[in-house]
């Protein structure tokens, strides 16, 4: 018998014996999306009123996109990270974050609640939220087809300038009756491959990753790349489990159990729209063994007593690599970057279209001084070594 012959009669017996379905009925496929909203940032100047007054300019926008979404046919949307652009606003005012956070959240989840209950469309959304004792975390909420809040998220990895909020302590999983079991993540997570993992033991089918970056940490931050694509389709083939990628800008992706791009946004508000099954989409094996759903042999292959230096707090490697900045200055940093430094790194820019060349090296190196390790120190120099360097502004400069 051939192998392909031996494959087909192991996916016929492998489907005969229920593998990868779903209790009850179901559809046979469920379209989702990964939305990449236009940057919309609350400015960090503005007073709290000013401020929740802009999360609502910024929600009337947002529906539309939930409507987008619901012409389009989704039965699940994805919003980035951040969904109501209050990150800037938040590094500029720690001590009044109380004062929006909690409101801005309940009004994101009740009218992007609402806009995607009244399509029967279940909903992905992620903000920092304040605790009463002033106490932060950066969280992704699941709300159902009604409307109703199905669970929430913690991020689990904070970045270094993210370390005053409180880490999440767990990968929860949500049972849905048509989408599987949802899994979420935010950002940072996807660069740690324990995080999916950790999901796709627990059961998840899907998971829905709201973000504002990429999967890897390495190669040239300022350069094009497809290693971030490259990451997110390991991610999701490692564990046999769909991905869908929600980012701000560009970026929303969908990705199938098998590494497949499936779909990705085109454009500021564009969306990434694709058909699954999400109980499906996971055949696999090798030339002894083939498998409807791959999880059945991947995850009782794995050796876990092996694995005791993945839960240690300090591993060896920390030996070997000092830390190169502390916590409290990496926070610091953030808040400077997200705030005066975007400014003057604006103000800098305008120096040097308008030809006042002097002024703008001056400028330049003060940032490039103020800000280092960050992308204004990065793109301080590059600008020093143009004008230097005598090479034109170009017609967009």
């Amino acid at each position: 018998m051939t192998r392909t012959a031996v494959c087909f009669l192991l996916l016929v017996a492998g489907a005969a014996h229920g593998l990868a379905q779903p209790a009850g009925p179901r559809k046979p496929s469920i379209r989702v999306c990964g939305a990449q909203p236009a940057s919309r940032l609350v400015d960090w100047r503005l007073q709290p009123a000013e401020a929740l007054a802009q999360v609502d300019r910024s929600l009337s926008e947002l529906e539309r996109i939930v409507q987008s979404a619901a012409a389009a046919g989704c039965d699940a949307l994805a919003l980035p990270e951040d969904t109501l652009g209050l990150l800037h606003w938040e590094m500029g005012n720690k001590t009044a974050m109380t004062e929006v956070l909690p409101e801005a959240v309940r009004r994101m989840m009740d009218r992007l609640g609402r806009a995607a209950a009244s399509h029967g469309m279940y909903l992905v959304c992620s903000s920092d939220l304040t605790e009463p004792d002033g106490s932060y975390r950066n969280m992704a909420f699941f709300l159902g087809r009604d409307g109703r809040e199905i669970g929430r998220y913690v991020k689990v990895h904070p970045t270094i300038s993210e370390s005053d909020r409180v880490r999440g302590r767990s990968f929860p999983v949500f049972d849905t009756p048509d989408l599987g079991a949802v899994g979420l993540l935010i950002c940072h997570d996807m660069k740690m491959p324990e995080a999916t993992r950790a999901l796709a033991l627990a059961g998840a089918d899907i998971v829905f990753v709201p973000t504002l970056g990429g999967a890897v940490m390495g190669g040239d931050p300022d350069a094009e790349s497809d290693l971030d694509r490259a990451a997110f389709r390991t991610r999701a083939v490692d564990n046999f489990i769909y991905l869908v990628v929600a980012k701000r800008d560009e970026g929303a992706i969908v990705v199938s159990p098998q590494g497949a791009v499936l779909a990705e946004g085109k454009g500021a508000d564009g969306l990434a729209v694709a058909d699954i099954d999400p109980f499906g989409d996971r055949a696999a094996g090798d030339i002894l063994d083939f498998q409807a759903d791959m999880r059945a042999r991947l995850f009782r292959e794995r050796n876990p007593a092996a694995y005791g230096v993945l839960t240690e707090q300090n591993p060896p490697v920390l030996d070997k690599v000092p830390e190169s900045i502390t916590v409290e200055e990496a926070v610091r940093m953030a808040e400077k970057t997200l705030t005066t430094g975007d400014e003057r790194f604006q103000q800098a820019e305008a120096l040097f279209r308008a030809g006042h060349t002097r002024d703008a090296i001056r400028a330049f190196e003060q940032l490039r001084d103020e800000f280092p390790r960050t992308w204004i120190e990065r793109a301080a120099r590059k600008r020093l070594s143009q004008i230097r360097s005598g090479a034109p502004r170009g017609p967009t400069e």
